[in-house]
């Protein structure tokens, strides 16, 4: 049925799919989060998804180990970050909130390019970039009783993904996909490793720990049920990569990239389908105006590259 599509159409289907599982996969997040913290959680995790994209390296042919090892690490660093600071949040808020500040990305990728790369914006893109962050401070509305500092951080995890975006269409372009995502999976497992045997040896205050147990919690005890999550959660991840590494396969990122905003509709969904979680419409309407401005921001690059070709 899809082989009758164009490519176009087949890749929004497959990255409209793979994203949705993202959503499904990270949901499923809540059900250790109570167990562990968030650097023993990706070490678990990477202890599987690192059997998952080797295997998927050897079914494809794609090599797994990188040959542009300066900026294959410099983009890890910046997309280890981000999601350390993403996943930490997630008990905390509402993941259609979290998601929204991780998908302040596009907006970032804009300020990042003027700032470093000199590079001029139009009017379209100053005005989505007044949107997004009129958008961001509904979400977050600083200054209001529930509002505290962790709330900041899905925030900055959007800056982060930004930055090794931004590595990944410079210098990147010709290194293979599951080499950068083999790098980012191990290290991200390692770092998490070392953040929880710090945590460990060194712990917070117990104000700090009650604050955000996910966050600051070190080493604990585990059973069976929670390497079976793990496990879920990885093949979720390696299945949605998967669909998603096609479909870059048979479309240009610039249109592909807009699909990917599928994410939000499937994490909101399946919070109120697990957890029965809902943001509130001043939320809602936030997380519209981050959307809104990164289509937005997606469209004009595109049309600009258009243009220049």
């Amino acid at each position: 049925m899809l082989s009758n599509l164009s490519s176009a159409s087949r890749g929004a289907i497959l990255l409209v799919t793979g994203i949705s599982i993202f959503g499904f996969s990270d949901n499923l997040t809540l059900m250790v989060s109570d167990q562990v913290g968030v650097g023993q959680f990706h070490f678990s995790r990477s202890l599987f998804a690192i059997g998952m994209v080797a295997l998927l390296g050897r079914l494809w042919g794609l090599s797994v180990v990188p040959r542009y090892w300066k900026p294959v690490f410099a983009r890890t660093a910046f997309m280890v970050t981000s999601m350390l600071l993403y996943f930490s949040v997630m008990p905390m808020m509402p993941i259609a909130e979290a998601g929204a500040g991780l998908f302040t990305s596009p907006i970032f990728v804009l300020l990042f390019s003027i700032i470093f790369f000199g590079e001029r914006i139009g009017w379209r893109r100053i005005f989505a970039v007044m949107i997004g962050s009129g958008g961001v401070l509904l979400v977050l509305r600083p200054g209001s009783a529930g509002f505290t500092i962790y709330h900041m951080l899905p925030v900055l995890a959007g800056a982060s993904y930004a930055m090794g975006s931004i590595i990944t269409y410079r210098h990147l372009r010709k290194e293979s996909s599951l080499a950068i995502l083999m790098s980012f999976i191990v290290s991200i497992g390692i770092v998490g490793a070392f953040a929880t045997t710090a945590l460990t040896l060194f712990p917070v205050s117990v104000g700090l720990r009650e604050q955000a147990p996910f966050l600051f919690s070190g080493w604990q005890g585990v059973d069976e049920m929670f390497w079976v999550w793990v496990a879920a959660i990885a093949a979720g991840a390696s299945v949605a990569l998967s669909l998603m590494t096609r479909a870059y396969q048979l479309t240009k990122t610039s249109y592909a990239a807009i699909y990917e905003y599928a994410y939000l509709l499937s994490v909101g969904f399946f919070g109120w389908l697990f957890w029965g979680v809902i943001p509130d419409i001043i939320s809602i309407a936030g997380i519209s105006l981050i959307i809104m401005a990164g289509i937005v921001i997606v469209l004009a690059q595109q049309r600009q590259n258009n243009v220049a070709a």
